[in-house]
């Protein structure tokens, strides 16, 4: 399975040479950050010669110095090495000052050496850019949330629950690349719903200690053909996590097809819960970075279920919603949905981030604080 995703990621590298080629830099420049993320997720797995292969293939093709720091820069940046990586882009923006995915990128080393005033002035350049020029618009809103959630990503807060509850079992509902579903343990029983990228031939991610059991289905068609409890061999699930469809009333479903197989102490994250700005949580899509309407359910469960703890992590890019104390018993929000969805779909999205950090209920992203509020036994 590794050789094959590997082999997979020679091929989309390609393709991100091949855009470049065809003059859609914005676009080759975001499939090469894409690459060189992954790539480093099996270097440490232990190919460190597989993955300098193809990062040759976006090394070889740049014709001009600058993109050839900016690519360098994104391997050091993702191996951690972030001094490193702000003095090769310090170089590159001197011969590309106008790049501001290459902007983005200086600030996000910036703020990982704590050096906020350079992150800040990074900021306003950004600001300063026509919105529809080269990823600004999505580069200002990368690094909006970058500032205003310091810190790890949420990945990282994912990780940190498999190391704290040691799951059994772990349901994911939206698999995007596969990153999040990678990180689970040895002895978890590892579960992956999603219609489109439900199949290996859509992830680039595998988990390292056993492939995961994929349904390309929706999570509707999945709860209604599928018993969960033989899927995962065990009559409730530990760690779940909803990262789907990023709509209000999708997501509000699959807490509720989630739940009917939880006990108490099982946990359900959901991601997308603190927007870093309104435009990115509307309902239709107008921009690359969105995260949908899916922070209505914070408020929605505090109201209607006043019984389940209930907190979001201010976790870059935008917010993990946490919820333990569960009632796999509970028929409030399934008899009431129609009523719900109607009401909840009026609230409109603060403008002011510190509102919304109020209405969507985030606490301290301590990682101590987390733990012993969500991973012990429920109140």
């Amino acid at each position: 399975m590794m050789n094959y995703m590997l082999a997979k990621l020679e091929t989309q590298m390609q393709r991100a040479v091949d855009l470049q080629k065809d003059g859609n830099l914005p676009l080759a420049l975001s499939f090469y950050e894409l690459m060189f993320e992954i790539l480093n997720f099996y270097e440490a797995l232990g190919y460190r010669q597989e993955s300098d292969n193809i990062r040759s293939l976006a090394l070889a093709c740049q014709q001009t110095p600058e993109m050839v720091l900016y690519c360098h820069a994104q391997i050091l940046f993702h191996r951690r090495k972030y001094q490193s990586a702000a003095d090769t882009l310090e170089t590159a923006l001197l011969l590309s000052p106008d790049n501001p995915l290459m902007l983005l990128l200086q600030a996000r080393a910036q703020i990982a050496l704590d050096n906020y005033s350079e992150a800040h002035a990074m900021d306003s350049m950004l600001q300063k850019f026509d919105p529809a020029s080269g990823g600004a618009r999505d580069a200002y809103f990368m690094l909006k949330a970058e500032l205003e959630m310091p810190g790890e990503d949420y990945y990282t807060w994912l990780q940190n629950f498999h190391k704290w509850l040691k799951p059994a079992s772990y349901v994911e509902i939206g698999l995007g690349y596969g990153r999040s579903l990678a990180l689970a343990g040895p002895d978890t029983k590892v579960v992956g719903i999603d219609p489109y990228q439900g199949t290996w031939e859509k992830l680039n991610y595998v988990c390292p200690h056993g492939p995961a059991t994929l349904f390309p289905l929706t999570s509707d068609a999945f709860f209604e053909q599928y018993d969960l409890r033989k899927v995962i061999g065990y009559e409730t699930f530990d760690l779940g996590f909803i990262d789907g469809l990023h709509l209000f009333e999708q997501a509000l479903k699959d807490f509720i097809n989630l739940e009917r197989y939880s006990r108490r102490d099982s946990v359900i994250l959901i991601h997308d819960c603190l927007p870093i700005a309104p435009v990115v949580a509307e309902r239709e899509r107008s921009t690359g970075f969105w995260t949908g309407d899916v922070w209505r359910i914070i408020p929605c469960l505090k109201t209607f279920r006043p019984d389940l703890k209930i907190m979001t992590i201010p976790t870059k890019p935008s917010g993990l919603g946490v919820v333990t104390n569960l009632d796999h018993a509970s028929t409030i929000l399934t008899e009431n949905y129609d009523d719900i969805v109607r009401y909840y779909l009026t609230l409109s999205c603060p403008e002011n981030f510190d509102r919304r950090c109020l209405v969507c209920n985030a606490g301290p992203a301590d990682e101590g604080y987390v733990k012993e509020q969500f991973c012990g036994n429920p109140d």
